[in-house]
C-alpha cells in the first residue's frame, strides 16, 4: 500500500518517457519519446511494419503510476534474468525508462516466453513488460499494420 500512496503523491516528471523491446528475438518495439511503434523487424519490408503512436494522457499516467513507478527500475541490474526458464525460440525484453534527467535500461535476453517467474522481482518485470506491450497491441495503429510474415511458435 505504501508504494501506491507514495506514487499517488509522485507527479509524472516532465521528461518521463520509456522504450520497450519485446517478442521473439526482440522483433517488436516502442519508444514513447518518438512515438515509433514497430510490429516486427523480421519481414521482407520491415518499414511496412512501422507506425507512429502517441500515448494518451491516461495511458501515460497508467504506465507511470501503475507499472513503471512501482517497479523501481533502479533496483534492477542492466543485464537481468527474470528467472522464467528458457524456450525455443527465446524472446528478448528491453525496458528503458527516462526521467528526472536519468536513463535506466534493463535487458533480459534469450529468456522464455513464459510470463511466470518464481521470483517476485522477476514477476514484476515480466508483468510490467507484458502490460505495456498488451496496451500497445490494442491500439488501432498496431491493428492496422500487416499480419506477421513469420510466426514464431
Amino acid at each position: 500500500v505504501s508504494c501506491y500512496l507514495e506514487a499517488f503523491f509522485q507527479t509524472i516528471p516532465d521528461d518521463f518517457s520509456f522504450a520497450l523491446t519485446w517478442g521473439a528475438f526482440g522483433i517488436s518495439s516502442y519508444d514513447s519519446q518518438t512515438g515509433k511503434l514497430v510490429k516486427t523487424t523480421d519481414a521482407t519490408n520491415p518499414s511496412d511494419y512501422v507506425t507512429n503512436y502517441h500515448l494518451t494522457e491516461e495511458e501515460k499516467a497508467h504506465i507511470f503510476y501503475d507499472l513503471i513507478y512501482p517497479l523501481n527500475v533502479d533496483a534492477y541490474p542492466v543485464m537481468y534474468d527474470p528467472g522464467n526458464g528458457i524456450s525455443t525460440p527465446s524472446r528478448t525484453l528491453v525496458l528503458t525508462v527516462r526521467m528526472n534527467g536519468t536513463e535506466k535500461t534493463i535487458k533480459a535476453k534469450d529468456i522464455s516466453f513464459s510470463n511466470e517467474s518464481e521470483d517476485a522481482k522477476g514477476q514484476a518485470f515480466l508483468s510490467t513488460c507484458k502490460a505495456i506491450s498488451d496496451l500497445l497491441k490494442e491500439t488501432e495503429e498496431w491493428k492496422t499494420l500487416p499480419d506477421y510474415e513469420v510466426i514464431y511458435e
